[in-house]
């Protein structure tokens, strides 16, 4: 009898040939989360530590954790090829996307016209500007309906 090998999901790149990100367990921790853990990886101080992908659903948020054994680093930077493949796989697990779509982010402009008081702050408009919520409405026939907005973020305004 043939023993049945499942084979765990692993992330590459032609750009990093020798980092790879393999999947060895993913369960949802509660009803909100759902947790990737990589393998074990070794940083450039020799210290073991595996990654940490979590999708908070709560939040609509994916957070990346480095693990070590007595200390935890969050939010951490990944190279964009590999949290674009991990994002768009978790974001698959959940739900969120379906398992035949693909994660695409589009910038799009907006330009607003406004009428302000003469005698508004340059740090009151700003503070305007911070507070707006954005939200698409498109118009589009039901048959183009399988393209789901997963979040919409303004630019960091600058002062």
């Amino acid at each position: 009898m043939k023993e049945e090998v499942t084979l765990k999901k692993k992330f590459t790149s032609k750009f990093f040939l020798n980092t790879f990100y393999e999947v060895m367990d993913e369960y949802w921790l509660d009803e909100d989360t759902y947790v990737i853990i990589f393998q074990d990886m070794e940083d450039k101080d020799g210290d073991i530590f595996h990654l940490e992908v979590e999708y908070h659903k709560d939040e609509e948020r994916i957070t990346y954790t480095h693990v070590y054994e007595y200390e935890n680093v969050h939010d951490i930077p990944i190279a964009h090829v590999f949290k674009k493949q991990i994002d768009e796989y978790i974001l698959q697990q959940v739900g969120v996307l379906d398992k035949d779509s693909f994660f695409n982010t589009q910038k799009v402009e907006v330009e607003l016209k406004l009428g302000v008081p003469k005698d508004m702050t340059i740090g009151e408009l700003h503070e305007f500007l911070n507070s707006l919520k954005f939200e698409v409405v498109h118009t589009m026939t039901p048959r183009d309906e399988k393209i789901k907005v997963l979040s919409i973020e303004t630019a960091k305004r600058q002062v």
